[in-house]
């Protein structure tokens, strides 16, 4: 009888173990799964689920997710990079608390058929995170330049972003001042007395809505909202 309870406590122990050291792998590997699932794609990458004690791991809850990968896809979305911490994460449900973190390169397109990127800074709950794009403004000048071209034929020499929302830009004879925003499509829209042109937008498959836009530090800043629980139920 004793060695029947022996071999019973060390088997509980065993497993106990194996769970404690194991279920780290197992949360990993399910978060994983369920973010192709939902479309997400890369050349490489990494995801890492901790929580503590680890055993909640068991139960699909993980203290924090933290993903990270480069040539990264979600759906017809695509980046550069994406280095991404989720905190208070139910894999069953696929849902989190929190997100943090950066997305690099992300492709947007202008009205031209052009891709461009741009940098992506998110920080918030996540269901509805706050999310910064930022634009450089020599590619603003470039997009602006090029979508003119295509669309109305104006050869433009200058497009210049002015505080706080202002687009300026020039032709041969001729200067235009018009504001930057959002337009009701979701793309940036350039807005003048005579009418809106859009020129420039985001994938719609990534669940990232744009909101509002300036100009910052002589770029162009877009505010997001970015709904990270969509990236994990798809």
């Amino acid at each position: 009888m004793r060695g029947c309870l022996f071999v019973l406590v060390l088997a509980a122990a065993v497993l106990g173990t194996a769970a404690w050291f194991g279920s780290p792998i197992v949360a990993s590997s399910l978060i994983s799964g369920a973010l192709q699932n939902a479309g997400y794609r890369a050349a490489s990458s990494t995801v890492t689920a901790t929580s503590s004690p680890p055993l909640k791991l068991v139960i699909g809850r993980a203290d924090q997710v933290e993903i990270a990968g480069t040539d990264v896809a979600f759906r017809t979305f695509h980046a550069a990079s994406a280095d991404l911490v989720l905190t208070d994460v139910d894999v069953f449900n696929r849902s989190a608390g929190h997100i943090s973190g950066r997305i690099a390169g992300a492709e947007m397109t202008t009205t031209a058929g052009d891709p461009t990127g741009a940098d992506i800074a998110i920080d918030g709950a996540a269901g509805a995170a706050d999310a910064a794009i930022v634009v450089d403004a020599a590619t603003v000048s470039r997009l602006v330049k090029a979508t003119l071209l295509q669309k109305f034929g104006y050869a433009v020499t200058t497009a210049q972003l002015v505080a706080p929302d202002i687009l300026r830009i020039a032709a041969p004879g001729v200067t235009v001042e018009g504001r930057l925003l959002v337009d009701s499509s979701g793309a940036i829209a350039f807005s003048t007395s005579l009418g809106s042109s859009p020129i420039l937008s985001l994938d719609p498959s990534f669940p990232l809505q744009l909101r509002s836009v300036r100009i910052e530090a002589g770029n162009l800043r877009i505010d997001a909202v970015l709904d990270a629980n969509a990236l994990l139920s798809g």
